[in-house]
């Protein structure tokens, strides 16, 4: 904010026709200080003040994020509906974890989050998000949250529900397998998975703990499709399971 100083002036001088006896002239007044100008607020990185989106080393402004995601949401949501036509009982929820880069490409994205049970729809939509581009974020790498909820719309037919019971005494047939794909890695794992009418898994996926977790998670799920398993009739069936 600027300040004006308003100077105001004392006169004097003769009054009633007497004649003013002679002074000795005062020291010429100090100048005063200058007021100085109020510092101009500092811009937020990037020029953007107000709220932003925080991430582990960084933020990003949210209303930017926001528009990146509504853009991208046509082609994240075409990876489930290219999929839903070759499994019909395809829904679920996915949450993902993105990390942007300080020039802001995207470094990695994992689903952190997922009930979709489909792991080539899961991988569909992080390499979608992988490849979106977000503004360079202030203070270093951040982090930006993304969850979808996908269905086949009023019309479909969900799965049959199955029990994890159901799918346990095959899952011990394959324990050293299993154990193999985690190497030593004891954190829970939950699949989601779909069993066709003939008893083969058609589909399974899961959310991965860290980036880094991508290549043992892809291992359990080969694992998990392999399984031969009772049929459960005409339909698709549907269950989420824990690998310890």
């Amino acid at each position: 904010m600027r300040f004006r100083a308003l100077l105001l002036l004392l006169l004097t001088g003769a009054c009633g026709g007497v004649q003013a006896q002679p002074t000795t002239p005062a020291p010429p007044a100090a100048e005063p200080a200058p007021i100085a100008a109020a510092p101009a607020p500092t811009p937020r990185c990037g020029g953007v003040q107000g709220m932003s989106i925080e991430g582990q080393m960084g933020s990003l402004d949210p209303a930017r994020v926001r528009r990146t995601l509504r853009d991208a949401e046509a082609t994240l949501t075409a990876c489930y509906t290219r999929r839903v036509d070759a499994l019909p009982c395809l829904s679920g929820h996915i949450g993902l974890r993105i990390r942007v880069g300080e020039d802001g490409a995207v470094r990695w994205a994992i689903p952190t989050a997922s009930t979709l049970g489909d792991r080539v729809t899961e991988r569909c939509i992080v390499e979608a998000a992988a490849a979106l581009r977000f503004e360079a974020p202030c203070g270093g790498e951040a982090e930006v949250t993304y969850a979808l909820d996908l269905d086949g719309g009023p019309d479909r037919r969900p799965a049959t529900a199955w029990t994890p019971q159901r799918v346990e005494a095959a899952l011990r047939t394959r324990r050293t397998a299993l154990a193999a794909c985690r190497h030593g890695d004891h954190a829970p794992i939950q699949v989601t998975l779909y069993v066709a009418p003939d008893g083969t898994v058609a589909a399974a996926g899961a959310p991965l703990a860290s980036h880094e977790a991508a290549t043992m998670t892809d291992c359990v799920l080969r694992e998990v499709q392999a399984l031969h398993l009772p049929t459960p009739g005409s339909w698709y069936a549907r269950t989420t399971v824990t690998i310890p």
